[in-house]
């Protein structure tokens, strides 16, 4: 329990069901994510108005919003649970680092490709470490380490206004593919500009990358938005279009001539994947010892300046 004062008593539980109805929007939401009952969820928040007296929910037409005291009530309880998750796991990192856990955020593409391997490795040698692996696009995988709520990234380069060390990188490259061609002559550029382009939502790299790339070239051709990178890339071969992929991940579309690759100006584009850390926190023992992992397998990262500190 979290004691306030000597007259006001909190629950770590009713502080995360505030957190869980901020991040759902809802009672509903929260509910579900939790799995408790919508009343449970209620009471919750109800009883800390009560002990807070004042309104952190009000009603908006069949939804909610929050108060402006309740969201300034739910950023100090955000950032002070993390405080004291952080706390738990480096105690306990500190203790036994092999038995601590790691939190890591991904983005599709590298949790698909990059890090199963490298997470396989990290557990032959500390079969006791935790996992907690979180996948998103770019704008997820940032927000997380920003808000510290995990210890290390696989993402793209990231944002030049974080506060982030870079301990590593492994290459990456992005190229056009699409059905092998009928002539066996690939489409040139005036082609490209009329097939379908087949793209990941907004807010991730890739999505990025091709936007950048299709800019660069002056092509505004028709689009067809897909949620995934699998998706993608089964789209291709079933001849929906064309799209930028990571080559890593078509090798065997390409083999068994299900996928070509289309020779397009600019590509194919390096867009090395990092490992990255918070600058502002001190990675915890057991953080220490997964990015050490990371680095040292025959398929890991390329250790940066940063990275070799740590080593």
């Amino acid at each position: 329990m979290l004691l306030i004062d000597r007259e006001t008593l909190m629950t770590l539980a009713q502080l995360r069901t505030l957190l869980a109805v901020a991040d759902t929007g809802s009672v509903r939401g929260a509910s579900e994510r939790l799995f408790v009952s919508q009343p449970a969820v209620s009471g919750s928040v109800g009883a800390l108005e009560r002990e807070l007296g004042v309104e952190l929910v009000a009603r908006d037409g069949r939804g909610l919003r929050f108060t402006p005291a309740g969201t300034a009530f739910v950023s100090a309880v955000r950032a002070g649970l993390a405080m004291l998750d952080r706390g738990a796991r480096e105690a306990q990192s500190i203790e036994e680092p092999g038995r601590g856990t790691v939190r890591i955020a991904a983005v599709t593409t590298a949790a698909e490709r990059v890090l199963p391997p490298l997470l396989a490795a990290f557990r032959r040698g500390h079969p006791h470490a935790g996992l907690d692996v979180r996948v998103g696009n770019r704008t997820m995988v940032w927000g997380a380490l920003r808000g510290g709520d995990v210890d290390l990234v696989v993402a793209g380069r990231p944002p030049a206004a974080m506060d982030a060390r870079t301990l590593g990188r492994a290459a990456n490259r992005l190229v056009v593919v699409g059905s092998p061609p009928d002539t066996g002559s690939p489409p040139g550029l005036k082609e490209l500009g009329r097939m379908t382009w087949l793209l990941r939502e907004e807010g991730s790299g890739t999505r990025d990358a091709a936007d950048e790339l299709l800019d660069n070239l002056g092509l505004d051709p028709p689009k067809l938005i897909l949620g995934s990178n699998g998706a993608v890339e089964q789209g291709a071969v079933e001849g929906l279009g064309v799209a930028l992929v990571s080559l890593d991940a078509i090798w065997s579309a390409l083999a068994s001539r299900r996928l070509s690759i289309y020779q397009c100006r600019g590509t194919p584009l390096d867009r090395p994947w990092h490992l990255v850390t918070s600058a502002a926190i001190t990675l915890s023992p057991t953080a220490v010892l997964a990015a050490r992992s990371m680095m040292l397998g025959p398929s890991g990262f390329t250790p940066t300046p940063d990275g070799r500190r740590i080593l």
